[in-house]
Parts: C-alpha cells; structure tokens; sequence
C-alpha cells in the first residue's frame, strides 16, 4: 500500500502529552529544542524518564519567576473556560516551580473564592510581568496572540477593554478620564482593522497614554 493511502489514527491523549511537553520544556530550556524534543519523545515511547531539568539544575537566573512563557502555556490550558478552580491554577503554577508566596498575592489582589475569572488572573499575571499597564496589555496581547509577528499580535477590542478597565480599576495613578480617553481612540482604530487592537496601535503612539 503506498505511504499516501496509510491512515494514521492520533492518540486520545494526544494533547495533554503536548501539554506536558510545553511544560517541561519551559522547564528544562534545552539549548537544542529539536535535539531535545526527538530525546524526550524517544524516552516517552520506550517508557523511559524523560529528559527533564530538576529545579535544582535549573540555571541560576531562572529563579523561579513568572515568564511570558509559563504564563502562555498555562493560558493555553485554561483559555477555553471562563471560570477556573483556584486548585487547579495551583496545580499547574506548581508544576513550573513557581514560588507559592506570589501565587497567594494575586489571590488576595482579587479576593479570589474557591472559582476565579481565568481572564481576570492572566490580566494579573500579565501586571506583573509588565509592572505598567502599557507593558501589561503588551503582554496579554502576546500571550492571548502567540502566532503573531510583533508588534502585530492582537485581540479583540471587546477583550482589550474589559482587560484594560479591569487593571486600570487596580491602579490609582490612572485616572477614569485617562481611560475613557485611551479606549475612545482605540476603538475608533478596531473599527478600521476588523474590531482587533493590535500592539503597534498603542507601544509608541502619542495619542494613547494607557498608563
């Protein structure tokens, strides 16, 4: 039969393998993902431990810390759900080795119950990945855009807003005026681009001051 009329069935579990991939390979930061990844399929078919980085070989500067790349992955796991158990973000911020202390911050930020807004915690995360609000929507552009070129990666502006007026509300420098200002003009640019705000729409634009 030729290779062309071969039907070839994907595994069920196909993507929580590749979830736990982007895991370990954020966790472990091979020099040579290619090499690496043909390594660490390899071991998991023959049954062997994968070639994962204990967190005490981990390089020194990596302390443990939020990244863009732990923040996007764990968004690729809860993006579909609106609302998520605080036990199973835990679960998985544990899983990167995360520290407990900055976890149980952005709970009490928000005064998260038992079940928290997966949105609302990435728009956490993505402040303080920034530590500005501009840098912080940057982020969550990124994170929620991952595909995207920069400075074209984008969201809807319905998403961009509620993101926006959700941390600005955190921020007593920002003021309400500054805000309404900020998302009259860029709404008025998502119009022309398919209502998608992108980062190259407000990173060096005078005319928004997001804050």
């Amino acid at each position: 039969m030729a290779d062309e009329d071969r039907q070839f069935e994907i595994p069920v579990k196909l993507p929580e393998i590749l979830k736990q991939f982007t895991k370990d390979a954020i966790r472990t930061q091979p020099a040579d993902i290619i090499q690496w990844a043909a390594l660490y399929f390899s071991a998991l078919v023959e049954g062997q431990p994968v070639p994962v980085a204990e967190p005490a070989a981990q390089e020194a500067d990596q302390d443990g810390d939020l990244t863009p790349e732990v923040l996007t992955a764990m968004h690729s796991e809860f993006c579909e759900r609106e609302t998520v158990s605080k036990a199973e973000v835990a679960k998985t911020w544990q899983s990167f080795g995360l520290p407990d202390d900055l976890l149980k911050r952005i709970f009490l930020l928000y005064n998260f119950g038992e079940h928290l807004n997966w949105i609302k915690f990435l728009a956490l995360g993505c402040k303080h990945l920034g530590g500005t609000l501009k840098n912080a929507m940057i982020h969550a552009c990124y994170i929620m855009d991952p595909a995207c070129k920069p400075p074209d990666a984008g969201i809807p502006f319905e998403t961009f807003r509620f993101l926006y007026t959700y941390l600005a509300a955190l921020d007593e420098e920002v003021t309400v005026g500054q805000v309404e200002r900020a998302l009259t003009y860029l709404e008025t640019k998502a119009s022309s681009q398919s209502g998608v705000i992108k980062v190259s729409d407000f990173i060096s634009n005078r005319e928004v001051r997001l804050g």
